[in-house]
């Protein structure tokens, strides 16, 4: 999530907590700014996991971040937007707007989902906040979904306990089923098919902060230098003795005296014969 400020302090500092937040002149825009030079559709902030990115929508007046023109950028806490005359500033969520200035922030739910997306509800710092359907909840969503007494919601130190009041649908946190837990900035409330973002005073903006710090800061870590090749001794093939290949021909030389050996055996045989024959 991003907080921006307009630098003329037209309106008071807000969120941005949708992952595509559009800007323009034209009304369906989630930010709309009829300042001249605005174009219906100027920039659009992309959210991902770790980061977010201003794009320019190819505007005339263009886009700059810290006085240079982007097509799109990373922005940051502390880096300065204008968008044809018009300036936001980008807010570090962990400390206050206005040196000297206490934190009046009260904990929050804003919606992320459905046609309540971008819809906030306060939750006051003292007493509890009932949310459902019936118009005698604190908080009316008249969703069919919703039990007519859905959730109790009540800050309790640095969380928000979060109690479900029987409801048909179930509550959950972070995709979690409970029946009374207590949630923290930055996690996720589900009413069946509403989500919100919790929004604390104090713990989703630290989480914010040391998200953005870790992103300008982090250097990666240099790769463990390869080992130096090692001279491999030569492979030494044990063949079968039958091979074509291992069998050690006789030469013509070899080959001839073993004729003549086989010629003076033959001969010697039928000597004896004769002779046997003779006497």
């Amino acid at each position: 999530m991003l907080k921006l400020q307009f630098k003329d302090q037209r309106q008071p500092a807000f969120w941005v907590v949708e992952k595509l937040y559009s800007i323009g002149s034209d009304a369906d825009n989630n930010l709309v700014l009829s300042d001249e030079g605005i174009a219906p559709l100027q920039a659009r902030l992309i959210a991902t996991a770790e980061k977010i990115f201003l794009k320019d929508n190819n505007s005339e007046s263009g886009c700059f971040v810290n006085g240079q023109r982007i097509t799109q950028k990373e922005i940051l806490p502390g880096d300065e937007i204008q968008l044809g005359p018009v300036r936001l500033e980008v807010l570090d969520p962990g400390e206050d707007t206005h040196p000297g200035a206490q934190s009046t922030d009260p904990w929050r739910l804003v919606a992320s989902g459905s046609w309540l997306s971008g819809q906030s509800y306060v939750i006051p710092n003292e007493g509890s906040v009932v949310l459902g359907r019936s118009n005698q909840c604190d908080v009316v969503i008249p969703g069919t979904h919703l039990s007519r007494r859905h959730v109790e919601l009540r800050v309790q130190g640095g969380s928000l306990r979060v109690k479900d009041l029987d409801s048909v649908n179930g509550t959950y946190l972070n995709d979690r089923p409970i029946t009374d837990a207590l949630a923290h900035g930055g996690d996720q409330l589900r009413l069946d098919v509403y989500t919100f973002n919790v929004i604390s005073p104090v713990g989703d903006r630290q989480r914010t902060r040391l998200r953005a710090t870790s992103t300008i800061n982090s250097v990666p870590a240099p790769r463990a230098p390869r080992p130096p090749p090692t001279a491999e001794k030569p492979r030494r093939w044990k063949l079968r003795p039958t091979s074509p290949g291992n069998r050690q021909e006789p030469t013509y030389r070899e080959q001839r005296q073993e004729r003549w050996l086989w010629l003076v055996v033959v001969a010697a045989a039928v000597l004896l014969v004769v002779a046997f024959y003779w006497v």
